[in-house]
């Protein structure tokens, strides 16, 4: 049960830091964003994971495959969207540059909770795997979220 209550206080964690921001995309920018990344985390998933095989999702126990879900579902996720409304809503470089630190940071540590955790057993997925995934998912985010903040200044979705 213990690995559950990690993965759940990750999950808090980063729906935290999100929820503070001072300023976000629109309400429905973000829902949008949110299910554009939900959308490519659950095809990485099957296609790494079942289709590749280059890693196993252990689902033997119930608390490590619920772990895979809140990473999947709610922290990966959080951290993405975090990302992508600080990145758009400033134009200093440091704060881009910290945030984008921040990002792969915290992704690339959460993946390597699930491997010590035993949530997820690799079978050819390494570092560099890892580090790329990551910076596809980073720019796919400020891509998606780019085009998202431009559909709701045109629409009129600010609040």
């Amino acid at each position: 049960m213990s690995v559950l209550v990690v993965f759940l206080s990750l999950a808090w964690f980063c729906i935290y830091v999100w929820i503070k921001l001072p300023r976000k995309l629109p309400l429905a920018a973000n829902f949008l964003l949110f299910m554009a990344i939900e959308a490519v985390l659950t095809n990485k998933l099957t296609i790494i994971g079942f289709n590749l095989r280059l890693f196993r999702i252990n689902t033997w126990s119930i608390p490590h495959f619920l772990s895979m879900i809140l990473h999947n579902d709610f922290t990966i996720t959080f951290v993405l969207l975090t990302f992508a409304n600080v990145y758009l809503h400033t134009n200093k470089a440091g704060v881009r540059w910290a945030i984008s630190v921040y990002t792969f940071g915290m992704q690339w540590f959460l993946g390597a909770a699930l491997r010590w955790n035993h949530v997820l057993i690799d079978h050819g997925w390494g570092t560099t795997r890892e580090s790329i995934m990551i910076l596809s998912f980073m720019t796919y985010t400020l891509l998606m979220g780019k085009l998202f903040q431009r559909m709701a200044l045109r629409e009129g979705w600010l609040r």
